[in-house]
């Protein structure tokens, strides 16, 4: 099917993503199985307040946070910067990121991992 809908997508609980604190939910939405070119997966991740995505490296890849609503800390190479609704995060390759969600609500994220 060529029309998949995020907002329903089966919800995983990840306990603690990179070795962060506390867990988030994850909705797988395409997989690579689902593309002809370089797109590893698109998925949603919805993380809770007070909850950390591990402050990570990735290798041969390039991923990018869309928050589609909520507001947090990201740390991106060292530096610390505020994220919140609308924002696109692009996390390049052999960079490295974390997420924090440092406020009252959760923050609703679409990642997409693309490979070179």
């Amino acid at each position: 099917m060529l029309i998949r809908n995020f907002l329903t997508a089966q919800k995983q609980v990840q306990e603690s993503s990179h070795d962060g604190t506390g867990p988030v939910d994850l909705y797988e939405i395409w997989g690579t199985s689902d593309f002809n070119s370089a797109v590893d997966f698109m998925d949603r991740m919805v993380v809770p307040p007070g909850t950390r995505v591990g402050y990570h490296q990735h290798g041969n890849n390039e991923e990018m946070y869309v928050v589609l609503s909520g507001q947090g800390t990201m740390t991106i190479d060292g530096k610390t910067v505020a994220v919140g609704t609308g924002d696109m995060i692009l996390n390049p390759v052999g960079g490295e990121h974390g997420l924090h969600n440092d406020s009252d609500n959760d923050i609703d994220l679409l990642v997409i991992q693309i490979s070179l």
